[in-house]
Formats: structure tokens, C-alpha cells, sequence
């Protein structure tokens, strides 16, 4: 199939999202086809006037297969790239001729007679995400989501249906179900499987959960472990930390004061990571920052996990010690240390990740992927 011309939707209008499109758009561009975007999914009147307008005849959306968007018509291929399940089963995102998945782990999870599918990461921006030198004002930086903490209603929610259960008392169980079983990954609804029966096993009655409840067990708790560790342990090796995403950082007593603010646009986020000895990232997948922080030349310090050297994990990308350095929660302190040091080393990682991504892991790379596997379809 010859591609000519490319539509890219992401979900909606954000700081963010705005980035990204602007920035996939230019390698799509570079890839050598035209290029369009918006910050929706649209709905069938007005995907109808935008194929008559720009004539795609490839839909790149995020988080959408086409089976939600059966109205986009049957000679523009669709792919999508699921980054969130958004409360989602991940066998929902079927009917699009291809679908990549954004975690390395999904694909042990994923319907393996939906179609052709594969993992697919993110690129980075090489004129946005430029080599930067290292201005440093703190040892540790980290920007990314956290959660607000649960609130008392939150708190006292029923997961029973009949009253057995709080969520505050269930919660215990949801976390410790989260760390035995980091070594193997689970899907979203086999976890739900679990926590299921940690309820039944606390109370004798099954969980029951609406869509907010299940979000909040198969997301939230997962982001709340994972950044609270992370920070938590960063704090115990240094009290030179920045903090920066939502306002939500500053609602949570401990991490306040260590909050610097949300970066909304490239260059604030170029000075924010030149301006941390070592970004941290918590390792849960190659994310968007990750790729930005080496490709501008920061040090990223990424928490290793089991599914690194899957296909798609970072160490299946990249080398250890050469592009980044890993760390568990016990050896943080320990390879901080390491680094202040011998900061000559430190340098050459910084260089090394640099020159890694600008030699594979651009969004025109990322383009050239996407346009080679639809034509192969």
C-alpha cells in the first residue's frame, strides 16, 4: 500500500499533547509524506470532512482502533498505538490493520489472532530535544504524574456492593499485590483477578468495581507505589531534588517542598533536565521523557525491571552503563555516588545517549516504522 499523505490524532488538548503532534507531524513530514494532525478523535460527521479535506490515506490515532471509528472509510488504513487502556480490557483495541502496544510486557497479553501487531515506542523531537550542556542545580531530578493522594471519601469507598469492604482496607493488599508481582507482568484483568480474591479472602465477598473503582485499583495505586518508592528512596540518598508535573506533587505533605512546577513546553523542559546531575525514571516502560532526556544529552537513571530486555525494553534499545545506568531501589544511593565521583563518566554516558537517539530514535525514524509496516500489510 503507497502512503502519500498521514492524519495523526492524539486524544485531546493539552500541553503535552500539543508537543507531541507537532512533533510527529515533522517526522512524518520528514519521512517524505504529508502530514496533518489533530487533538481529538473525531466523530463520524467531522472525520467525513476531514478526509475530504486532507485526503489521508493513513489514520495514525492514539488510544483508538478502528473498531470505535468503523466510519472512517475502508481505503484509509488505520493504525493505532495503545498508550492507555483508559479502564479498557487491552483485547479492546482490535480492527486497526496494525496495532503497537506502548508496554513491552502487553505482548503476552495481546490477542495473538488480532492482526499484525508489535511493541512501538516513542521517538523523540532532535530539533525541540537538542544536545544540552549540563547546568546542574540539583542532584536528582524527576518529572512525570503522580496522583492525588486518596481522600477520606475515596477512602471509605464499599469494593463489596454490601458494605464488607473498604478500599482503605483493601488497599494493603492491592499494593502487596503490585510488588509480588512485578516479575510477572499481568493483564489488566487478570490483576483485577487477584485483587478480587484478596478481597474475597479479607471479607468473603468478591470486589465489585465501577469504572472509577477500577481505574483506581489498575492505575492509580500503580502510580502512586511507583512515584512514592522512586522519590522516597531518591530522598534518602540526597535532599537536592526537583520535582516537576501537576500541582498534585505539592498536595502530598512529604514532596511539597521539592516541587519546582509543571513544564509546559519543550525548552522548559530542556532546562529542567540539563539543570539535574541524574533524571530519574522508575522504570516502567520507555516513556516519551525518558527518550527526550537522552536525546538532549541528560543522564537518565532508570529502576530496573524484569521485562528491561524484552523486546522493547530499554535494555533491548540501549546499552546499560553505555546510554543509561540502572539502579534497583537498595543501589540508588550507591550509583549517585558513583557518578558525583567521576563525573567524566557521567559525561560519556550523557553523550553516548545522545548520539544513540539522534542515530535511531528520532519520530522520523519512528515514521519510516509506521509507513514500512503498513506497506507490508
Amino acid at each position: 500500500m503507497s502512503i502519500r499523505r498521514v492524519s495523526v490524532f492524539l486524544p485531546r488538548d493539552t500541553d503535552f499533547y500539543r508537543g507531541l503532534l507537532r512533533q510527529i507531524v515533522r517526522g512524518f513530514a520528514r519521512a517524505g509524506v504529508e502530514a496533518s494532525g489533530a487533538l481529538a478523535h473525531l466523530g463520524p460527521a467531522d472525520m467525513a470532512e476531514w478526509c475530504a479535506a486532507h485526503k489521508p490515506d493513513l489514520v495514525f490515532e492514539m488510544n483508538r482502533p478502528r473498531r470505535d471509528a468503523e466510519f472512517l472509510p475502508r481505503d484509509v488504513a488505520h493504525v493505532c498505538w495503545v498508550v492507555d487502556f483508559n479502564g479498557r480490557p487491552l483485547e479492546h483495541f482490535v480492527g486497526s490493520e496494525v496495532t503497537y502496544l506502548f508496554g513491552e510486557s502487553w505482548m503476552d497479553h495481546y490477542p495473538h489472532d488480532a492482526g499484525y501487531h508489535r511493541w512501538f515506542g516513542p521517538g523523540t523531537c532532535d530539533r525541540e530535544y537538542v544536545e544540552t550542556p549540563l547546568r546542574q542545580e540539583v542532584d536528582v531530578g524527576f518529572a512525570g504524574h503522580i496522583p492525588n493522594p486518596w481522600s477520606p471519601a475515596e477512602l471509605a469507598r464499599d469494593v463489596t456492593g454490601c458494605g464488607a469492604l473498604t478500599f482503605g482496607e483493601l488497599l494493603p493488599a492491592i499494593e502487596n499485590a503490585l510488588i509480588t508481582g512485578r516479575d510477572a507482568p499481568q493483564s489488566v484483568e487478570s490483576f483485577l483477578d487477584v485483587v478480587s480474591a484478596a478481597c474475597v479472602a479479607a471479607c468473603g465477598h468478591p470486589l465489585v468495581a465501577d469504572d472509577v473503582l477500577r481505574y483506581d485499583i489498575t492505575g492509580r495505586v500503580v502510580r502512586h507505589l511507583n512515584r512514592t518508592e522512586l522519590v522516597d528512596t531518591a530522598l534518602a540518598a540526597t535532599d537536592s531534588v526537583a520535582l516537576y508535573g501537576p500541582v498534585n506533587w505539592s498536595r502530598w505533605s512529604k514532596y511539597a517542598p521539592y516541587y519546582r512546577g509543571w513544564l509546559s513546553r519543550p525548552d522548559e523542559m530542556r532546562r529542567a533536565y540539563a539543570a539535574a546531575a541524574a533524571n530519574l525514571h522508575e522504570g516502567t516502560g520507555i516513556h516519551f521523557r525518558s527518550m527526550d532526556v537522552m536525546g538532549q544529552g541528560g543522564l537518565l537513571l532508570w529502576r530496573e525491571t524484569k521485562s528491561d530486555h524484552y523486546p522493547g525494553g530499554i535494555a533491548s534499545l540501549f546499552e546499560p552503563f553505555v546510554h543509561y545506568v540502572p539502579f534497583s531501589l537498595e543501589t540508588l544511593g550507591e550509583r549517585l555516588t558513583e557518578l558525583r565521583r567521576d563525573p567524566a563518566r557521567a559525561q560519556r554516558i550523557r553523550r553516548n545517549a545522545a548520539a544513540a537517539i539522534r542515530e535511531r530514535h528520532t519520530w522520523t525514524h519512528r515514521a519510516h516504522e509506521v509507513l514500512r509496516d503498513v506497506a507490508q500489510i
